[in-house]
């Protein structure tokens, strides 16, 4: 008997599958091995020292040691009760007020990216993002299909004027705006307290929706950011996540919608992952109850060091012509780099340097747009690790430019 026959699937994939192909770590990676002691500023995690391993591990304990045989049954689709009530309760306390039956946990903000996509994206539909923005974002909006409408930030977020602009030329108004107003990645910017009132007014004139992503919010190291802009409307579908503050591969965030929206949510959530991981979301619980506000507080301090210690270095190594991004919080600086040099072209060279990053064209659609900048990850890095790497840094941008 002859075995199946081969044939290729490939011609009759959907047009979709295309979208799945965006990545940066298929470009990044062949670098990685041109020095022995890479420094590395592209991971964008928290720090692993951080993870309240420990805790988890008696949470889950906990969690399992109250489990019975009706919790692992199907339904809970909004999410585990306790732990709404325990976001609302945060939320409140950071002047956001929200019900609980108003939240919607998720498996990290991805899926709330990806909920808020289903509802809302039509192939062709005009999105509006910061550009440049994150990256992950844009692999879930891919799917959908989208006309992408990146608007410039300065160092006051999104530039709104050029946004009306920008808008007014592509003859068709945005469905969906995609913000990280606080702390933004890649750029670390905040958006300004009257950009925020501006983009709801758009908003509602447009009558689009905005979402807003808000992972880096609780990470502030000067001043709190301004009210959020779910605060302002709800026009807004809020965002958040418990993988910066708590750890990323727990994969437990939530989002806010408004009210008559929480069905479709629901169906769409349901569609794709029925009703939640149950031990996960009570471990997280379990862990976070009673013990987060400390960890974040302290997280705060930890990660304000490593802040001041890039600028710090950046401000002492980089050649003249190269500018950079001040955040007052997260996790991320942006770099600009002098005229006629691209951050693709400079990565090998920083490589054999044995310092790695991202470069900026990946994070615009389709990986093609400006390439003159990059982003530094500063979390995950020591502070003498850091400054070691902004030094190779500016050592390879001088060889570059001499190039």
């Amino acid at each position: 008997m002859s075995g199946p026959v081969r044939s290729s699937i490939a011609p009759r994939t959907a047009r979709r599958a295309e979208a799945f192909g965006r990545s940066p770590w298929t470009f990044i990676d062949q670098f990685m091995d041109l020095h022995p002691d890479l420094i590395y500023f592209g991971n964008g995690a928290p720090a692993s020292e951080l993870y309240p391993v420990e805790r988890l591990r008696a949470a889950a304990e906990t969690s399992w040691s109250d489990m019975s045989a009706a919790t692992l049954d199907y339904g809970e689709l909004k999410g585990y009760k306790p732990l709404r009530e325990l976001i609302a309760r945060r939320m409140a306390d950071q002047g956001f007020a929200v019900a609980a039956e108003d939240l919607l946990v998720t498996f990290g903000s991805q899926q709330g990216i990806d909920i808020a996509s289903r509802l809302f994206l039509d192939p062709g539909d005009l999105l509006l993002t910061e550009g440049p923005t994150y990256i992950g974002a844009m692999q879930a909006f891919d799917a959908y299909e989208p006309r992408y409408l990146q608007i410039p930030v300065d160092e006051e977020g999104m530039d709104l004027d050029l946004a009306e602009q920008m808008v007014a030329e592509a003859g068709q108004t945005p469905k969906m705006i995609y913000v990280i107003p606080n702390f933004q990645n890649p750029t670390g910017v905040t958006m300004s307290d009257a950009r925020r009132d501006r983009l709801i007014a758009l908003a509602e004139h447009w009558n689009a929706v905005i979402l807003e992503d808000d992972p880096y919010g609780e990470f502030w190291y000067d001043n709190p950011p301004p009210h959020r802009l779910r605060q302002r409307s709800d026009r807004v579908i809020y965002l958040g996540t418990f993988s910066k503050t708590i750890a990323p591969g727990l994969r437990v965030g939530w989002m806010t919608l408004p009210h008559d929206l929480m069905g479709l949510a629901l169906m769409a959530k349901e569609s794709s992952e029925v009703n939640g991981v149950r031990d996960i979301t009570r471990t997280v619980y379990a862990a976070a109850d009673g013990f987060l506000d400390d960890h974040v507080q302290e997280a705060r301090a930890f990660y304000a060091s490593r802040r001041t210690a890039i600028v710090d270095a950046l401000a002492e190594f980089m050649p003249e012509g190269v500018s950079w991004t001040h955040p007052g919080g997260g996790f991320f600086v942006w770099v600009t780099l002098p005229a006629g040099l691209t951050a693709s072209a400079l990565l090998p060279i920083a490589a054999r340097h044995g310092v790695g990053f991202l470069p900026g064209r990946f994070f615009y659609p389709a990986a093609d747009g400006e390439d003159t900048s990059l982003r530094l990850s500063f979390s995950v890095l020591s502070n003498e690790r850091i400054r070691e790497g902004i030094k190779r840094l500016g050592a390879a941008i001088a060889e570059a430019e001499t190039a």
